[in-house]
């Protein structure tokens, strides 16, 4: 009984854990500008204010990436990361103008 108890919780715990890391996983869209992208990472302004923030783009083709110039207009797709200070990009279209 007392062995049962104890896997329960374990199970109940384990179960709260995994669903606090979905919840920090949760995909956002931003719509902005690009400031500038060098290697892996693009630094990109949000529309309707808010502060500039830097994007991982190492997910994404290079052959889409090699376009972009300061001053475009993209719409990201991404999860942020535990820290905070980034988005992980899983998708960068251009967006209209």
């Amino acid at each position: 009984m007392k062995n049962r108890v104890l896997s329960s919780i374990v199970a109940i715990l384990l179960f709260l854990a995994l669903a606090s890391v979905a919840a920090a996983q949760e995909v956002l869209t931003f719509t902005g500008r690009v400031i500038w992208v060098e290697a892996n990472t693009m630094a990109f302004t949000p529309e309707g204010g808010g502060n500039a923030f830097d994007v991982d783009v190492s997910n994404i083709d290079q052959s889409v990436l090699m376009f972009l110039k300061s001053g475009d207009r993209v719409t990201v797709v991404g999860t942020v990361t535990p820290d905070g200070n980034r988005l992980v990009a899983t998708s960068v279209t251009p967006a209209s103008q």
